[in-house]
């Protein structure tokens, strides 16, 4: 019985040091493709935002497309199924764009990502690219995983 009992705390303390490394599940790279309709000549205007995790701390969103070209650093929070993403600076450093406005507080939520069936829902909150506060859909598609991620 000793043996049996020993061999079991063996494979569960190594089970427990194997999830200790793991990297989170939710690193890696996160694209939106968001249409924004037909401009001049009928051709259609995007804006591409892509949101990069690597750890609470490593959280980068960069939206670039159709008058458009902005960087926010951002902290990611798992919560459950989400991932619970709030605004930290812009790419500057600072909490003003660079035309000196302050679009969100340090803090303030910008959206969530939850874990789906088929995917992705997020879930916007003050990103002003979005949607429309509190509007769910299927934006965020993962593309990427970060370096030494499963």
């Amino acid at each position: 019985m000793k043996p049996v009992v020993a061999g079991l705390a063996l494979a569960l303390g190594l089970a427990a040091a194997s999830l200790a490394v793991a990297a989170p599940p939710w690193d890696g790279t996160y694209v939106y493709e968001q249409a924004l309709g037909p401009g001049a000549g009928g051709t259609q205007n995007f804006v591409t935002h892509t949101l990069t995790i690597s750890g609470p701390e490593g959280c980068r969103l960069v939206a670039q497309g159709f008058q458009t070209d902005e960087t926010l650093r951002c902290k990611a929070m798992p919560d459950g199924d989400r991932l619970l993403v709030s605004f930290v600076s812009f790419g500057t450093g600072k909490v003003e764009n660079k035309y000196g406005v302050k679009l969100y507080s340090p803090g303030q939520p910008l959206f969530a990502i939850s874990q789906a069936p088929n995917g992705f829902v997020t879930t916007w909150q003050g990103y002003a690219k979005a949607a429309g506060e509190g509007a769910t859909s299927d934006a965020f598609k993962k593309v990427g995983r970060q370096e030494g991620t499963r």
